[in-house]
């Protein structure tokens, strides 16, 4: 199962939605998980287009057809899937504020959706006098933030910061090309998670899983 990223940005670009649509099927048909579809069909070619578009090849308004049936096929995708057994564990999925690059974070609330968490997706450009708020009376388990301009990241410091003030001391979990510099350069507090690619956030989901499972099978056998 494999797809050149430049030929589903052509699809992507052309407003061509069955045709996304059926080249995802097909992909589900032949056995692809969520992660493929995300990581290796989807994200590949906005990434292509992105580059386009900075290049000139492409203009703004092709860039955005695309985005806008990424995110009609992200949605689709989801709904194909069906709802997920709960598990009780809430996640908070924000790009900070002034970020307006939102897709990557819409597949990850699916992904956890998928894994029986309640997602709350923010979308772009949220201050952070409102999601600390939402954080406050919501409490969720974990918060996800994405960020992949450069001039973004003072505003990522003090959302790290703020939500490591949390009394519900939620998992951190920061997302996008700038993770790993951010954490280089800055001692982050312990339980913010790097999560630079759909791959470790797979991983990380997994392992808390895991991680839950072992904590019930303790609550039974203690009864």
């Amino acid at each position: 199962m494999q797809m050149e990223p430049e030929h589903f940005a052509e699809l992507l670009i052309g407003g061509q939605a069955e045709a996304c649509w059926a080249k995802i099927e097909a992909f589900v048909g032949a056995g692809a998980n969520s992660l493929f579809i995300f990581d290796r069909v989807l994200t590949p070619a906005m990434r292509y287009i992105g580059s386009l578009w900075e290049h000139n090849v492409i203009t703004v308004a092709d860039e955005h057809v695309a985005s806008g049936l990424c995110d009609l096929l992200i949605s689709r995708y989801e709904a194909l899937l069906g709802k997920a057994p709960a598990n009780g564990r809430r996640a908070m999925l924000l790009c900070v504020e002034g970020e307006t690059h939102a897709l990557g974070l819409k597949m990850v609330a699916a992904l956890f959706r998928e894994q029986g968490w309640e997602a709350r997706f923010y979308g772009a450009d949220l201050p952070l006098e409102y999601a600390l708020a939402s954080a406050l009376s919501w409490k969720p388990d974990a918060i996800g933030l994405s960020v992949s301009i450069v001039y973004h990241l003072p505003r990522l410091r003090d959302y790290v910061d703020a939500f490591g003030r949390l009394p519900r001391e939620p998992a951190i979990l920061l997302g996008g090309r700038l993770t790993e510099p951010y954490l280089a350069h800055r001692r982050a507090a312990e339980r913010v998670v790097p999560t630079p690619g759909l791959l470790e956030l797979s991983e990380w989901l997994a392992a808390d899983t895991e991680r839950g499972a072992r904590r019930t099978s303790r609550e039974l056998s203690g009864r």
